[in-house]
Parts: structure tokens; C-alpha cells; sequence
């Protein structure tokens, strides 16, 4: 009996020397999946990111690598496929690929729910630099394609999720099509002074120039000057700010889309557009403070 109990004891040790010896993560798998997982654009990016032709500096991308580890350098690969306009690949001279170094990966961040700082993000740049040469007559628009890694164990994106791995990127033309000479026209559209023109009414001269703001970065503004020998219309130093989505914001410096025009009424803006084919630029919305006088829209055309 006793030789019995000391054979079952021994086996019992035993077995509990191999299972302290042996790594029970690879029971959970987790040994196999630490060099394994996928990239993906941030989930906070807005939809489009875009700028106008001109702006200086750079369109920089952050790459999140949701990778535990990695023991070799990662090249994370990209493509820009056109979605319209100009092709992007005969205009950007990126490589397609980006080298993201041995141990640095993001996979202490926001998006694998720790809530804590991202450690480190890979980052995709196109260099605003290279559209010099290239004249845009419709805006470029294309988007940023994570493709894949050099390693089969990190994919872009992950099959059945819905990682963002796509960007989408606009680059309208320059304002520099909208430099020059204004006429403009501005009537009330609708009401009891439906179809009356200020201009016409008070006998006065309506001419402005547009012109691009030196050393904005952005490449977005222009600046409205009273032609000269013309009635004055607009406060010296307002500012036309453009936007991708074909809008554009007035700004007197005293009240952002509320001109004071002519010196007689505040003009209050509500929509906006403007035109790169035709030239032109327009602004609509109520005239008249404290009294408002009906629904009006100011057209600039170029000459």
C-alpha cells in the first residue's frame, strides 16, 4: 500500500513540474497572436481632408499599428487611387510604403478600448510641394488605400470589423483663378423690394478687386478691395474665406458675414457659393438691421 502511495504522489509532482514548465499562453494562443493584428487610419479623422492648391506644408496621415509587438521593422504599404480629376500617383511622389521601426506600434491606444496615449503612430505625408508645376482646373480628389504589411500576420484592417483603412483627400485649385476684377450686382430677390438694386437706386459706381492674401499658408483667403475711382463698399481689409465644399465666409473684422455694404445697411450672409468656371461669387441672404428690408444676394463676376 505504501509503494502504491508514493507512485501516485510521485506522478502528481511530475505532473505538476511539466505544467509549471510549459507556457500556458499558448494554451490562450496569445504566444502565436503577439506579433499578429492590423493597421488602420484614426477613427477621429474627418470624412475629407482637404486644401486648396498653394497651401505650404504637408497632408501628414497617422497610421494606427493595433499590433502588440513587433520584432522587425513593419513596412505598412498604401496606394492613392483617383477618385476624380487629376491622377494623384503622376502628381505626389510618395513610395507607397512606410517603414514603421522594430518594437513601435500603437497598441496602447484609444482604439483597443485602454483609453490610454497612443505610444507611438506611423505616419503617411504628402508633400503640398509636389503640386507646383500642376495646374488644376476641377478639384483632385483621391483617396489613401492601406493595402497591407510586409507581414502576413498584420493585415490592413480586420476582416469582419469595419477599421477605417481608407482616406479621403480633396485638393481644390488655387484661388489664384479668382484674382482680378469684379463687377457686381446686388438686388433683393424677394418681398416688397423684390427686384430693387441699391447701386441703381442710389446712382452709385460698383467695382471691386480680388486679390490672394500674402503669406497665408492655407491658401484659402483673398482679400475685397473697392476698385479705384468706385463707390466705396466694403470696409478696407475684408477677407473672403474659401472652403472645399464650395462656401465661403465675408469678414469686415467687425461682424464675420454681416458686411456693412455701401455704408447704408448691414448685409446678412446665409449662403454662399462660388463658381471656378464661370467666375463667380455670390452671397445671399436678409438686408437691413434693425428693419429688415427682404431677402437679397450680392453676385460678384469677374471681368
Amino acid at each position: 500500500m505504501k509503494n502504491i502511495i508514493k507512485s501516485i504522489s510521485l506522478l502528481f509532482v511530475l505532473a505538476l513540474t511539466v505544467s509549471c514548465d510549459s507556457d500556458s499562453s499558448e494554451d490562450l494562443g496569445y504566444a502565436a497572436q503577439e506579433e499578429s493584428g492590423w493597421v488602420q487610419f484614426l477613427t477621429t479623422n474627418d470624412a475629407v481632408i482637404g486644401v486648396f492648391q498653394g497651401a505650404t506644408g504637408t497632408i501628414d496621415l497617422d497610421v494606427n499599428i493595433q499590433v502588440p509587438t513587433t520584432s522587425s521593422d513593419l513596412t505598412i504599404n498604401y496606394a492613392l487611387q483617383s477618385v476624380s480629376g487629376a491622377d494623384p500617383s503622376a502628381v505626389f511622389s510618395n513610395s507607397g510604403a512606410v517603414v514603421a521601426p522594430a518594437g513601435k506600434t500603437s497598441y496602447a491606444g484609444p482604439d483597443n478600448g485602454t483609453g490610454i496615449d497612443y505610444s507611438y503612430l506611423s505616419m503617411i505625408s504628402l508633400d503640398l510641394a509636389d503640386l507646383e508645376g500642376t495646374t488644376l482646373t476641377e478639384p483632385m480628389v483621391f483617396d489613401v488605400v492601406l493595402t497591407g504589411t510586409s507581414s502576413s500576420d498584420v493585415t490592413a484592417g480586420l476582416t469582419g470589423e469595419t477599421f477605417p483603412v481608407t482616406q479621403r483627400i480633396v485638393i481644390n485649385p488655387s484661388l489664384g483663378a479668382f484674382v482680378g476684377t469684379y463687377s457686381v450686382d446686388e438686388i433683393f430677390t424677394d418681398g416688397t423690394n423684390a427686384g430693387l438694386q441699391l447701386a441703381v437706386a442710389f446712382g452709385e459706381s460698383y467695382q471691386v478687386e480680388l486679390s490672394l492674401i500674402e503669406g497665408d499658408t492655407t491658401a484659402s483667403t483673398m482679400l475685397i478691395s473697392n476698385s479705384t475711382g468706385f463707390d466705396t463698399y466694403y470696409l478696407e481689409g475684408t477677407v473672403m474665406t474659401f472652403y472645399l465644399d464650395g462656401t465661403l465666409d465675408i469678414d469686415d473684422s467687425y461682424n464675420l458675414n454681416i458686411p456693412y455694404v455701401g455704408g447704408f445697411n448691414y448685409h446678412f450672409v446665409d449662403t454662399t457659393s462660388y463658381d471656378y468656371t464661370t467666375g463667380v461669387i455670390t452671397a445671399s441672404g436678409d438686408f437691413g438691421s434693425p428693419n429688415n428690408f427682404g431677402p437679397y444676394q450680392t453676385t460678384f463676376t469677374k471681368q
